[in-house]
């Protein structure tokens, strides 16, 4: 399979080695400031089968009226997108095969797997988020505390406030979940759901000690893809969880 990879920061990087060491061809870098193979999808004579996107939502437009007129299969890796970028997203799945993953790794479908479980097996409980990344990051919480937010209010009938961070002197409710965000040095990625009632506590944690594994789960949801028809999938559908 011939990959594109919009961005070209230090993940289009990783990217590329694991297209590469997959058995599979890369075909180049898209940058718009100039520090790629090309600056934009647009007139590209390279043939190509399917585009990895880890730049900036405000790309969204290009990548998707490419993708579409090309036939092509899309990994959008990105977040902060808007509610009408969503929606462009979903109607644009309705004519090719897109996986949009505020985290490709294989852990973390697989941590959001078991947050889905414990939240509807532990009623009651006190729900805490715990992310950290490196200093380097903007946004705040990360995509992937933000994914597992929803994951936990689809998962319960309770109506949550979600508060950010805590200070002051007010007493913590049992219809709320903290959301925390650390950013220090260079941590590559670790998110903590919390679940807590009377005197037990259950931590579920992952940790990524690399990029390469963002990178190795975007190739894999690539390849996955390319066999599938037009439609909305996940890292979910890509391991095959049931």
């Amino acid at each position: 399979m011939k990959i594109i990879i919009y961005g070209a920061g230090v993940m289009a990087t990783y990217v590329k080695e694991a297209i590469i060491n997959s058995g599979n061809e890369f075909t180049g870098f898209v940058d718009p400031l100039g520090n790629g193979d090309f600056e934009t999808l647009k007139n590209i004579n390279e043939d190509y089968d399917g585009i990895i996107d880890f730049s900036h939502f405000s790309l969204l437009d290009e990548i998707l009226e490419t993708a579409i007129e090309k036939k092509v299969p899309v990994i959008i890796a990105t977040t902060g997108h808007t509610k009408e970028q969503t929606k462009k997203i979903a109607e644009a799945a309705e004519k090719i095969p897109i996986i949009k993953a505020t985290n490709t790794s294989v852990g973390v479908a697989v941590l959001n797997e078991i947050t889905a479980y414990a939240t509807r097996l532990l009623k009651g409980f006190d729900i805490e988020i715990i992310e950290k990344h490196h200093n380097r990051k903007l946004d705040a919480p990360s995509g992937t505390a933000n994914t597992l937010l929803e994951i936990i209010n689809q998962n319960t009938n309770d109506e949550y406030e979600i508060v950010y961070g805590r200070e002051g002197q007010k007493k913590r409710t049992g219809e709320e979940i903290g959301v925390h965000s650390i950013r220090a040095g260079n941590i590559v990625g670790e998110h903590t759901v919390i679940y807590s009632k009377n005197d037990e506590i259950i931590e579920i944690k992952h940790e990524a000690l690399s990029r390469k594994i963002f990178a190795d789960g975007a190739v894999k949801a690539i390849l996955y893809l390319k066999k599938k028809k037009s439609g909305m999938y996940n890292m979910k559908d890509v391991l095959s969880i049931k």
